[in-house]
């Protein structure tokens, strides 16, 4: 009963308000998905660069570095035979430069207690260590009171890892006396003891994710809004008001207010309307003047 009493022009108004709200967010729904997975394949971008990078100096001190060194001299060089350190080390001048970003190697049973895994990371290495076709991990978690952005990879016993995680009584004498020997040994190859990991600040990313969302709420909804109001424009003058007009002449013609053809401005729909108004008109005019012309004859 309401739309059956709104003006043509209200009825117009109302549909393309209605279809132009759902539309708008159907497409607010899906950039906001789109944002969230932007965020986060930038996220792992960056996380995978670092990762990257500290795996290829895990690599390169393993293959290259350790054999050198052991080659030329009898004595444990730390700075230059453990993956670990060297990698441990380059993330610390990296921080020099991003002090956000936190590269580390938590371990179930680390050399350096420094390097035991916490809590959450224990739980993620437990699910690599439980399905060990699980390659990576990543997500989002609170770490100091700040939201971060997190990927693990396991770390799996290699036999070049032996040569100081084996048994105490076959590890350098600087490892154990520096580390002791009730931990960090005994490790079995292919097992998986610890994890890579790299988390990175969300902050940032959040701030640009913000005046993304703030740009296309703006396209969304109100350029649509000043579309709709062009769009009624263009619908009054070419449509509802020539029809309004028509409905006036119709109105004097039948009260014999009017005697004129209502001119066809266009060759669409409402010029067929007016071309058959007019001849109606003129059937309508002729007809009245036969009665009368019967009226006086009788």
């Amino acid at each position: 009963m309401f739309f059956r009493n709104l003006s043509l022009k209200s009825k117009f108004t109302f549909i393309m308000i209605i279809v132009g709200f759902i539309a708008n967010v159907t497409v607010a729904v899906g950039a906001f998905y789109f944002i969230q997975h932007f965020k986060e394949k930038t996220l792992m971008h960056e996380a995978k660069m670092i990762l990257y990078s500290e795996k290829a100096s895990r690599d390169y001190t393993s293959q290259t570095l350790r054999p050198a060194v052991l080659g030329a001299t009898p004595k444990f060089v730390m700075q230059a035979e453990s993956a670990t350190f060297v990698s441990l080390g380059i993330a610390k001048i990296l921080n020099k430069f991003m002090p956000d970003y936190v590269y580390s190697e938590p371990t179930l049973n680390p050399l350096n207690l420094k390097n035991k895994a916490d809590k959450f990371q224990s739980e993620i290495i437990q699910k690599f260590k439980t399905d060990p076709s699980i390659k990576s991990i990543n997500g989002f978690h609170n770490f100091k009171g700040h939201s971060y952005f997190y990927v693990m990879e396991p770390v799996v016993v290699r036999s070049g890892c032996m040569l100081c995680h084996g048994n105490p009584q076959d590890a350098p004498k600087a490892i154990v006396a520096k580390y002791g020997s009730t931990h960090g040994f005994h490790w079995k190859i292919g097992h998986i003891v610890g994890a890579l990991s790299v988390i990175i600040p969300t902050r940032d990313i959040n701030r640009t994710a913000l005046k993304n969302a703030i740009l296309i709420a703006v396209a969304i909804f109100v350029l649509p809004f000043i579309a709709l109001i062009i769009a009624l424009f263009f619908i009054n003058k070419f449509i509802i008001k020539p029809i309004h007009e028509m409905t006036k002449l119709a109105e004097d013609v039948s009260t014999g207010k009017s005697n004129e053809d209502f001119k066809v401005k266009s060759n669409d729909e409402i010029g067929a309307l007016a071309k058959s108004f007019n001849r109606l008109k003129k059937s309508y005019i002729k007809a009245v003047e036969m009665l009368a012309d019967k009226n006086r004859k009788e």
